[in-house]
This record gives C-alpha cells, sequence and structure tokens, in this order.
C-alpha cells in the first residue's frame, strides 16, 4: 500500500492549513474562551443532528455500492461507528437541554449541511476511494475543531460530566472520538490503492479529499456565523 500512504500523506500536508483554520477559528475560539452564547451552541448541535442523519443516509448507499469484501466490511464498519455517534450526540444535547422531540422535529439550516451534502454526491457518483480518501482525509479537521470545543465546554459552560448508566461522558462525541480512525485506515488505504491503480484516478481522489476539507471548514464558520445570529450576536 505504498502508493495510498504516498498519496494520503502528501494530502495531509497539503490540507494541513484546514485543521489550523478550524481548530482556531471563530467558533472554536469563543467557545474555548467561554464567551459563544448557549443558544447559538445548541444551534450548532441541534443541527449537528440532521449532520448524522445525514451521514447515515449516505452510508446507506456506500454499502450499497461496495463490490468487494473489504469496501463492504469498510462501510460497514463505518456504519456501526456512526450509529455510535448518534447515542453521543444524544449524551451532549441532553447535557445542553435541548429536548428530544424537539431536536428530531427541527429543520436543519442548509449552511451547516454542505459537507454532508457533498458526501451524498459522492455516495450517488464518487468510486469506493473516493469515499475512503475523504473520510480519511475530512476526519483531522473535524476532530481538531471538535476536541478543542470540547475543551471549552468544559471549562466555561459546566459539561464534560459523567452520563448516568453508562461509562460515557456528556462531551464523548467531541473528544472520544478524535481516535476513530485508527479503526479504518488500513481497510481505507486498500481501497484507495486499488483506485490509484486506475489511470488518471489521483486527480479524482485529491479533488474529493479537498472538497471534503473545505466544505468542512464552511460548516465550522457557518457554526459561527449563524449561531451567532440565532442567539442574537455573539457576547
Amino acid at each position: 500500500m505504498n502508493a495510498a500512504r504516498g498519496f494520503v500523506g502528501q494530502m495531509e500536508r497539503e490540507l494541513e492549513p484546514f485543521v489550523t483554520q478550524v481548530a482556531t477559528g471563530p467558533f472554536v475560539e469563543s467557545v474555548f474562551a467561554g464567551e459563544f452564547p448557549l443558544d447559538g451552541i445548541r444551534f450548532v448541535h441541534t443541527n449537528h443532528y440532521h449532520l448524522l442523519m445525514n451521514d447515515m443516509a449516505n452510508l446507506n448507499l456506500y454499502v450499497a455500492k461496495a463490490r468487494s469484501e473489504e469496501e463492504m466490511l469498510f462501510f460497514h464498519f463505518m456504519a456501526a461507528e456512526e450509529k455510535n455517534h448518534i447515542e453521543a450526540l444524544y449524551y451532549l444535547t441532553d447535557a445542553l437541554e435541548i429536548d428530544r422531540q424537539r431536536l428530531t422535529t427541527s429543520e436543519p439550516h442548509a449552511a451547516c449541511l454542505v459537507r454532508t451534502n457533498y458526501f451524498s454526491r459522492l455516495a450517488q457518483y464518487g468510486t469506493a476511494g473516493e469515499i475512503a480518501v475523504a473520510i480519511l482525509l475530512n476526519f483531522p479537521v473535524w476532530a481538531a475543531g471538535a476536541k478543542r470545543e470540547a475543551s471549552g465546554l468544559r471549562e466555561h459552560y459546566g459539561l464534560g460530566n459523567a452520563v448516568p448508566g453508562t461509562d460515557a461522558r456528556d462531551t464523548d462525541i467531541l473528544d472520544r472520538f478524535a481516535t476513530a480512525t485508527e479503526g479504518f485506515t488500513e481497510s481505507a488505504l486498500k481501497i484507495i490503492e486499488r483506485d490509484l491503480a486506475t489511470p488518471g484516478s489521483e486527480e479524482r481522489l485529491a479533488q474529493a479529499a479537498r472538497w471534503s476539507v473545505e466544505y468542512e471548514a464552511m460548516v465550522w464558520d457557518s457554526y459561527y456565523d449563524e449561531g451567532a445570529r440565532v442567539a442574537g450576536g455573539a457576547s
């Protein structure tokens, strides 16, 4: 898998600025400092729910288009992880006092869904390798912002508490899932390697990786702009 490792390493270096952009962006910095309105944080994680539900719908298509045992196992693994994400998100939204019924019947904000909507396009028209590299390169960007947000929620908003009856904490979706790629990196590389063997595929794979992180950064910018607007302005 030398070709895939080299390609992914190159893309990680190219896309590193997006990791920094999200981790030090206005939403994360404001939560980290305890200055972002609580209603704005509720807005963000209400939309987080809709993002996860769209990701789950995309995974149904990923599984359906898998053409080998490796691809099927990879996407089934991702679906199982996404189910864990939803359970963990409920712990966070409960801690933020977001009513579950209102959460599930709420309307998403379009600007917060641009990344997952791009993955819907990949689910329809992309190859397994394009999907795998987009997930793999997107995750560090999301995790960088999520970990710092979690630190701010614990420090300034009274979160980070144990969830009764579980071994979880209410911020686990933001900081415990930062190592989730450990379970699927090798499988993703095998799928990417297969795509790289097709002439002309490298640019398509690179574009999928770039767009996945560019859209992710747009979502985090929207968290600040729209969250502050909904809350009546950041303090």
